[in-house]
């Protein structure tokens, strides 16, 4: 073999295999982590931001909790400057509040439960995520919580949806 033709052939390999692990392992969405007092996933960056968004609402409606707001944050940062992709969607489910509240009033304090979808630009990712409202009920003092525990979970459900949907 000439020495062009080795050089040739060594640049189309590593081409044609590099070409192949990239393609054969896509990114996809990880598992749920907790963050602080959150629970979290990550999607990839290059997914469709307001389809996510969507997705997000149509599975907290599917777990039987109605979204009570949604805070448009990057429209309301633009008038700063600021461009990003950031929404927080509100949502409650009305049997579990009535529960908590019969178990401690105080629980009104965290309510209703949250979740977040943002862009992560450092890291090229879609991050959805919930705070945690076994959490914020223990950092009230909330004497009894198992309605915020079983809110908890519930909102687990709805990221693990997600998550298995962009695998």
């Amino acid at each position: 073999m000439t020495k062009q033709f080795t050089a040739w052939l060594t640049r189309f390999a590593f081409i044609f295999f590099s070409g192949t692990i990239f393609c054969a392992a896509p990114v996809v969405a990880g598992d749920i982590e907790k963050h602080g007092n959150a629970f979290v996933i990550y999607l990839p960056g290059n997914l469709d931001y307001l389809e996510i968004v969507d997705r997000l609402k149509s599975e907290i409606l599917a777990a039987n909790w109605e979204i009570t707001d949604v805070q448009e944050v990057d429209i309301g940062l633009r008038q700063y400057g600021v461009k990003t992709e950031n929404k927080v969607i509100s949502a409650c489910k009305s049997q579990l509040l009535a529960q908590a509240i019969k178990e401690d009033p105080f629980i009104s304090l965290a309510v209703p439960c949250r979740f977040t979808a943002f862009r992560d630009e450092a890291n090229n990712r879609f991050v959805i995520g919930f705070s945690d409202p076994a959490a914020e009920a223990k950092s009230l003092n909330v004497s009894r919580y198992g309605a915020a525990e079983q809110a908890t979970e519930e909102l687990k459900g709805v990221l693990q949806t997600i998550a298995d949907f962009y695998k």
